[in-house]
């Protein structure tokens, strides 16, 4: 089982529209996938179509045992199934720091799951609270970031988190800094696209330009696999999926 978390510091950055295609992606090459929706707009059952719904805020309050796989629920793609979230998620994170739960909470709830060949969280742009403990469960991360200033910015806040969750035994790696709404007839664009690849040479991968059928999937509560699987969309969002596949 390897856990992949995507996560930024800045919110509207294109998580869950990554989270959605790399889990559906994986799904579609045989594997067996569990997305966990850690972000309290519950978004990720909204992408495939379904309701969002308070199993995330169970997963992470009660303890550990077989019994919070009641909370999954299975997308109708074979071999993709969530834990949905909604607005109590912020319960759960409130409960998780009042309680002072620790650094691998999420990690011990996830051991559960050991049936999944891939767990990946979506997270929101929380600080302090279940975004780090995503992170400390995470074999890989992925920092999605839109080509602006202020969502590149957030790369910056996400990196910074992380020697401190190596100074506590974070054994994971960062797989790579994924640009989003990539828009090549924009200076803006382009000059952040730049900024990335001087700072992260070895980290940043190819973009996914801003696409109008990415926004007609999410309307539509399908992946861009099932709605376009010929647009550039979909073939972007592939090469993602086949890098994690020779990672892991």
């Amino acid at each position: 089982m390897a856990i992949i978390t995507i996560a930024n510091q800045k919110g509207g950055v294109g998580k869950t529209t990554t989270a959605v295609h790399l889990g559906h992606g994986l799904a579609l090459k045989g594997h067996h996938v569990l997305i966990v929706d850690l972000d309290p707009q519950g978004h990720v059952a909204t992408a495939l179509g379904m309701n969002p719904e308070g199993g995330t805020f169970y997963l992470l309050v009660t303890p550990p045992s077989p019994l919070v796989k009641q909370w999954v629920r299975m997308s109708g793609r074979d071999g993709l199934d969530i834990v949905p979230g909604d607005a109590t998620t912020n319960t759960a994170q409130v409960v998780l720091n009042a309680e002072n739960r620790p650094l691998d909470a999420v990690a011990r709830v996830l051991s559960i799951f050991s049936e999944y060949d891939y767990i990946i969280l979506d997270t929101a742009p929380s600080v302090g609270g279940i975004q780090e403990r995503a992170i400390w469960a995470a074999d890989g991360l992925i920092i999605p970031t839109a080509t602006d200033f202020l969502a590149v910015d957030g790369v910056a806040k996400v990196m910074e988190i992380l020697p401190r969750l190596q100074e506590h035994g974070w054994r994971g790696e960062v797989l790579g800094i994924l640009p989003t709404f990539y828009d090549s007839q924009t200076r803006e664009s382009r000059a952040n696209l730049a900024a990335l690849r001087e700072n992260f040479p070895d980290l940043t991968f190819s973009p996914i330009h801003r696409a109008t059928v990415l926004r007609e999937c999410a309307a539509e509560g399908l992946t861009v696999y099932e709605h376009a699987p010929r647009s550039r969309a979909a073939q972007e969002y592939q090469a993602l999926v086949d890098f994690v596949l020779r990672w892991r």
